[in-house]
C-alpha cells in the first residue's frame, strides 16, 4: 500500500511532536541533575543548575584566549560561593575537577583576590558540554591583563563538576 502525501504529514507532524517532547524531557532531567558538587570538612552541597542560578550572580564581560571574542558571562564568584556556603577561605585550597577528571588546586584566596568566578551562561545561553558548560571557572582577565598568563589560564577549568575544598 502506497502513502498518500496527507498520511506522510501526519507521520512527520507525529515525529516531530514525539522528538520535541523526548527534548524537553531531557532538558528538564538535566536540569535536575546536579551539576556541581561543593566537598569540606563540614559538609558536602550539590547544586543544580537551577540552584546554582539561584546564588548571588554577577555579569562579567570579558575575552579569553580561548573565544573568539568578548563574551559577556552570567556567573557566581568565589567569594559569594564560600560566603553562601559559610566557608572560612583563611589558608585554605580548592581541587577544582572537570567532566573528564581534569583536575587542579588552587589557593582560594588567590581565586578571591583576582575576582575569579564560575561561570553558568555565556551571552544569556547556557552553556553546552561541547562549549566548555554547564560550569567554566574564569578570572575578568580583560580587566586584569597581569594574570592572563599561563599560570593563571591553567585554573579557568571548564566543565567543572566538583570543589575540594582542604
Amino acid at each position: 500500500m502506497r502513502a498518500t502525501p496527507l498520511s506522510d504529514w501526519r507521520s512527520l507532524v507525529l515525529i516531530a511532536s514525539i522528538t520535541l517532547f523526548l527534548s524537553l524531557l531531557s532538558l528538564n532531567a538535566m536540569a535536575q541533575h546536579p551539576v556541581l558538587t561543593v566537598q569540606s570538612e563540614a559538609a558536602s552541597v550539590s547544586f543544580t543548575l537551577a540552584e546554582f542560578k539561584t546564588l548571588p550572580s554577577t555579569q562579567v564581560r570579558t575575552k579569553t584566549i580561548w573565544t573568539d571574542k568578548t563574551h559577556t558571562f552570567s556567573s557566581v564568584t568565589f567569594k559569594d560561593l564560600m560566603k553562601h556556603l559559610h566557608i572560612d577561605t583563611k589558608g585554605k585550597k580548592i581541587t577544582m575537577i572537570a567532566l573528564n577528571d581534569y583536575s587542579i588546586q588552587v589557593a582560594i584566596d588567590t581565586l578571591i583576590k583576582y575576582n575569579a568566578f564560575i561561570a553558568y551562561a555565556m551571552d544569556g545561553k547556557t552553556m553546552r558540554i561541547r562549549d566548555k558548560g554547564p560550569l567554566w571557572v574564569l578570572y575578568p582577565f580583560s580587566d586584569q591583563p597581569d594574570i592572563n598568563i599561563p599560570p593563571y589560564q591553567a585554573h579557568a577549568i571548564w566543565q567543572l563538576k566538583t570543589l575540594i575544598i582542604n
